[in-house]
């Protein structure tokens, strides 16, 4: 069985022996089948997966490993807590066009990996070598524009989107984690299937307006950032490949073609509409 999605203008081939069963989400992102993919992704059931014994822990349930005898592939590895047991492996090549997903045969639903952590691993890093990053944010359509809303967790990026959809009628395209690309003269925001915790999600795309980087404050105010302290405050908010040394370089060239192209602004804010009018005053 195989199917096609596209997310961010990335032709993804999904491929099975075994049939699997389509959810909304793929639906969402399914695209008419390509000769050639941006990446393909085998689905491949097997009965045990071993850990290696050089491999190193990134979280308490996800490791990394690179064998020094097949240097250009890269494999992550994911423990299920209850028992310990490995039960899914990512294997993917250096410029990750090509992977693998293995998972233990008593997995009923098989795409369960690529639709969590290892699917969104492969995006971000496979986004990477198309002039893209994905963001920890929320991106809302307004006016037929974009606009991202980052900031850490809890710290008021859904408030502020839901904000906008409360006053000037704007939708939330990807309320946790939208992908961007920089164009030649203009970068683009677009929905993902993955999303954290929130189900809003849209499969759209659209010209990046501008990036609100958001701290809580007393009262409201707003600045543009030189692209030097831009850079330096969304990075943080950035998805970076931080066990991939070889295309950090990619990552951090992304956010300076982003940045050149949009303008990033630090919105000092509370909660209210007032916050709203003052970022609507520098974008329209």
């Amino acid at each position: 069985m195989t199917i096609t999605i596209n997310i961010a203008g990335i032709q993804i081939q999904l491929a099975s022996a075994v049939a699997f069963k389509v959810n909304k989400k793929i639906n969402c992102f399914s695209s008419a089948a390509c000769q050639v993919a941006d990446l393909t992704v085998s689905l491949i059931s097997c009965e045990e997966i071993r850990l290696p014994e050089n491999s190193l822990a990134m979280d308490e349930i996800m490791y990394w490993n690179r064998d020094p005898d097949k240097a250009e592939n890269t494999s992550i590895y994911i423990k299920e807590p209850e028992t310990g047991k490995i039960v899914y492996r990512l294997l993917a090549d250096k410029v990750w066009k090509k992977a693998e997903i293995s998972y233990c045969q008593d997995k009923r639903n098989i795409l369960t990996p690529f639709l969590e952590s290892l699917g969104e691993i492969l995006f971000r890093n496979s986004l990477l070598f198309h002039q893209g990053i994905v963001i920890h944010a929320a991106a809302i359509e307004w006016e037929g524009q974009g606009i991202i809303f980052s900031a850490p967790s809890g710290t008021g990026k859904t408030t502020q989107a839901n904000l906008w959809r409360k006053y000037k009628g704007a939708r939330i395209i990807n309320a946790d984690r939208p992908a961007v690309r920089a164009g030649d003269n203009k970068a683009y925001v677009y929905g993902t299937l993955w999303n954290g915790s929130s189900e809003k999600y849209k499969n759209r795309s659209l010209p990046l307006t501008g990036i609100i980087l958001l701290e809580q404050a007393k009262e409201n105010s707003i600045r543009r950032l030189d692209p030097k302290e831009a850079a330096a405050r969304l990075m943080p908010r950035c998805f970076l490949p931080y066990y991939e040394e070889e295309i950090m370089e990619l990552a951090f060239q992304n956010i300076e073609k982003i940045i050149a192209v949009t303008p990033v602004y630090l919105l000092k804010c509370r909660p209210d509409g007032e916050a709203v009018e003052i970022v609507y005053q520098c974008l329209k």
